[in-house]
């Protein structure tokens, strides 16, 4: 039994296996009264540059309460790779920030620059520049630069892994472990949706050597891997595929998470709320991670 609450274990399902926005606008609706004050003894650093472009900022959230060397966990939030923020309205994803402040640690949730004017790899390389600027400047919020854990979500989830595993980029030699939800990790020569074909391009000959999951087998960074029980059935099979790969590089299963009751949206709305049990997941994966 999970900790969601009744009301929104019955409005889920309706709402179907999809990430339209109109969803999330829903998810959002059922959890906001529960982040009531969450923001409560939470300091914050605002639209923190990480580079010249506008897009390339991030909000900071931290408990000025004296600790030093804290954890620091960043979120990259998704948005179908042509849209997304970090703070699209005074609650998300200001929720993530603030819970995770709350249990020691310093939030940072960042936004990267979009297709289609941007293509790939300019938001793995932004993902980069913004894990560089927070580990410099780590100590103006009582943060380690050396027990950095990152996560991402849906377009978000397909960034960090290239982030992590891009031969080019090697992200994973900046952070202590990564935190995949919901993601695209793999292109094929059949893709046809216009969102993800404005970020990586339609060359299909490039789309190896432009998948996150091909180089997985050439890193050793600790992963997780959810999935949510009510996501698109093409956002569940490549957290299958990024498994099957983690467990032939470690030979171990990594660990993977199918979230009972959630959809798309919930398991990050969740964050900060009495439905911890994606929470949870995440904090207990950074402290062990970091310890």
């Amino acid at each position: 039994m999970t900790s969601m609450p009744d009301h929104i274990r019955a409005a889920i399902p309706p709402l179907g296996l999809n990430a339209a926005p109109n969803n999330s606008a829903t998810v959002r609706e059922l959890y906001a009264p529960m982040l009531a004050g969450i923001m409560d003894g939470v300091s914050t650093r605002e639209d923190a540059r990480y580079g010249d472009h506008a897009r390339q900022t991030m909000d900071v959230y931290w408990k000025d309460d004296g600790g030093r060397n804290k954890p620091i966990f960043i979120y990259i939030p998704g948005g179908g790779f042509v849209g997304g923020d970090k703070r699209s309205d005074p609650v998300f994803y200001a929720n993530i920030g603030a819970c995770v402040a709350h249990a020691g640690m310093v939030g940072v949730v960042a936004n990267y620059r979009l297709a289609p004017e941007f293509k790939w790899p300019s938001a793995h390389q932004d993902i980069d520049a913004a894990v560089r600027w927070i580990a410099a400047h780590a100590g103006e919020f009582g943060g380690d630069s050396g027990r950095i854990v990152i996560m991402g979500h849906s377009a978000g989830a397909a960034h960090v892994a290239s982030f992590l595993f891009d031969p080019e980029t090697k992200g994973e030699k900046l952070v202590r472990g990564g935190l995949l939800s919901s993601g695209l990790y793999e292109l094929s020569a059949g893709e046809a949706r216009d969102n993800v074909l404005a970020y990586y391009g339609t060359d299909a000959s490039q789309f190896e050597r432009r998948s996150a999951l091909r180089g997985v087998a050439a890193s050793s960074i600790p992963i997780a891997v959810s999935v949510a029980e009510y996501d698109p059935v093409n956002l569940v099979t490549p957290g299958f595929d990024l498994a099957k790969a983690l467990c032939a590089r470690d030979g171990k299963c990594p660990p993977i998470r199918r979230m009972d009751g959630h959809n798309h949206f919930s398991t990050v709305a969740s964050m900060g709320t009495s439905d911890d049990d994606f929470a949870n997941i995440v904090l207990d994966f950074v402290r062990a991670c970091t310890a």
